[in-house]
């Protein structure tokens, strides 16, 4: 009933062991293994799929046996190789030969000598024969009546001559290629197979609920304990009531492992990947998808700075909507955002489209995009590139700090909040007087004693109040080290941006760079126009790929290590999974 209502994340207990589910993993862990040998061959491979009536078991064994096949086959020509490299330095040489000798009463040695030791040797009456001569070794046998006493190694030499070896070798190849071609051929047996994994996976989350039952009074009474989102609740006591189970329903008490459900807009969903990159939040604490959704976009078309590249991020995404992301379009649709956002701020911060400057004078078609730019790189401008990427850092720092300060505020008590509205005091104060005493802002310099008052009264409250279980007098000795790493960690979270600047100014030089050398190699000829056009796609795709990385990790690491740390992000939060029945589809 609960499997089929499928809204309950059960409490699993998981040292419950059984022969059931033993069984259940073990087969799991054979099919997996049978689908991703499948794949690894029916993508390089043009068997033609067949699609039988054979039972799971016995395709999944069929599979295994070949891999296993080609696995033997790999150990085999890893013996042959051995026997080949002692085998070269003696050719086809009949050991057939040897034998006879030996059984007509004569002794024979191969051994193996230096050239000058060799040369210099008396064999006396023993026949010595070279069969193999290199720049520094000679290869030979000796043949005598008796023992042979020369001090050199004697060798021993494969039975099956090179040629053998050689055809041997071939052999174990195109069997191999055999049963690649076979293993292709199950590809038709893929869909089946995953239903049956998920059958396994649905049977196996049946057992361990069923091994999840606490027992009471002797097991007399049997409970389970979970959890489900409080919109359902109606819909679950309508279910208990007709199953006439006793049930009691409690809100969860601080200290429970409440697992989480993320709710969030259309658009604040599609970020929720890059949420879980790191971690989830807890139950007590405020998701910082929505913020994310704000501020990654921006940071991310900041460090790939280039309206071209930004256009052809977004084409790239379009065409993965209808082909290789059809599976995941919520990914292709995250990707022609940021695509669009990264046009837009290739645009209004200093102009740049495939490394050209937006007022070039040699290129009449972007001259016209030049009125368009609001960031520029002028130094005596306050809203320059370097100074934006500093502001987006304060205000992201601020919205964290003001994520602290709510998180307190709801989940732990007013009190907890103080220290933290005291650290926004702070740098609240900080940031003023630096820009109005040090940077001698005009619009900042009136209201001197406020900004005082606010960098003052923040001490305060971090001093006395950052942690109330420590008596008064110990409080206010220990908030030193908080203030110490408040007033240091203001320089460097926010410095910290800069690589935002950094980053996008890396990225259009090197467009730049690129062109110039791209547009001196093609004014030589007609075949080397053809060479510089090679250069420009090249050189391009390069600074492109290089650019998105670092767009796409840079981002990351301010918003988990700067955000984070002023948002005093706990994370740990285990993803709601309600006992339910996957779909299974053929």
């Amino acid at each position: 009933m609960l499997q089929k209502i499928g809204v309950l994340h059960i409490e699993i207990n998981k040292d419950f062991r059984s022969e059931t589910v033993d069984a259940l993993e073990r087969n799991k862990g054979k099919i997996l293994k049978a689908v991703e040998i499948i794949e690894t061959y029916a993508g390089s491979r043009t068997g033609i799929p067949t699609i039988t009536e054979a039972p799971v078991q016995e395709t999944v064994d069929q599979v295994l046996n070949l891999r296993y096949r080609i696995e033997a086959n790999i150990l085999q020509k890893e013996n042959l190789l051995k026997e080949k490299l002692q085998r070269i330095p003696w050719d086809d040489l009949d050991l057939s030969k040897i034998q006879r000798l030996t059984q007509r009463g004569l002794q024979v040695k191969l051994c193996i000598a230096s050239k000058k030791e060799y040369e210099a040797f008396d064999f006396g009456t023993l026949i010595h024969q070279a069969v193999q001569t290199t720049a520094n070794q000679v290869y030979f046998a000796v043949i005598g009546q008796a023992d042979i006493p020369i001090p050199f190694e004697s060798v021993k030499v494969p039975e099956r001559t090179l040629t053998e070896l050689l055809e041997a070798e071939e052999s174990l190849q195109n069997e191999n290629e055999n049963i690649q071609e076979e293993l292709a051929a199950y590809a038709g047996h893929l869909p089946k197979l995953k239903a049956e994994i998920i059958n396994i996976e649905n049977e196996l989350a049946f057992a361990l609920a069923q091994g999840s039952y606490q027992a009471h009074h002797q097991g007399v009474i049997m409970s389970l304990s979970g959890w489900f989102p409080e919109a359902m609740e109606n819909d679950l006591i309508t279910y208990l009531k007709t199953e006439k189970l006793t049930y009691a329903i409690e809100r969860p008490r601080p200290g429970d492992d409440v697992p989480v459900k993320l709710q969030n807009s259309k658009y604040s969903k599609l970020f929720e990947p890059i949420t879980k990159v790191f971690e989830l939040p807890n139950y007590y604490e405020w998701d910082p998808t929505p913020l994310i959704a704000v501020f990654y976009p921006i940071m991310f078309a900041y460090c790939l700075g280039d309206a071209g590249y930004g256009l052809i991020f977004f084409l790239v995404s379009l065409l993965g909507w209808f082909s290789f992301l059809k599976n995941t379009r919520s990914l292709a649709f995250l990707g022609m955002i940021l695509g669009l956002v990264t046009t837009v701020m290739g645009l209004i911060k200093s102009g740049s489209v495939f490394g050209i400057p937006t007022n070039s004078q040699d290129w009449e078609l972007f001259q016209g995009l030049g009125k368009y730019v609001l960031i520029p790189d002028d130094r005596d401008f306050i809203f320059n590139a370097f100074n934006v990427a500093l502001m987006i850092g304060v205000v992201q720092i601020f919205m964290g700090i003001f994520v602290s300060i709510y998180n307190k505020f709801t989940y732990e008590h007013w009190i907890k909040a103080i220290s933290q509205i005291g650290k926004l005091f702070i740098v609240s104060g900080v940031i003023w007087i630096f820009l109005a005493d040090m940077q001698e802002m005009a619009a900042l310099q009136q209201f001197g004693y406020l900004r005082q008052i606010l960098l003052v009264s923040g001490v305060v409250m971090v001093l006395f109040f950052h942690d109330m279980e420590q008596a008064m007098p110990v409080r206010a000795a220990s908030g030193i080290l908080p203030l110490f790493f408040i007033f240091t960690g203001i320089l460097g979270d926010i410095l910290s941006y800069v690589r935002l600047f950094a980053l996008g100014v890396a990225s259009s030089v090197l467009g730049l760079v690129v062109n110039q050398i791209g547009m001196q190699i093609m004014e030589n000829s007609w075949w080397g126009a053809i060479i510089g056009v090679i250069f420009l796609l090249f050189g391009h795709t390069l600074n492109f790929c290089i650019a998105v990385l670092g767009s796409f990790v840079h981002p990351l690491r301010l918003t988990f290590v700067e955000f984070y740390n002023n948002a005093q992000f706990k994370g740990g939060g285990k993803e709601y999974r309600p006992f339910r029945k996957q779909p299974i589809e053929l």
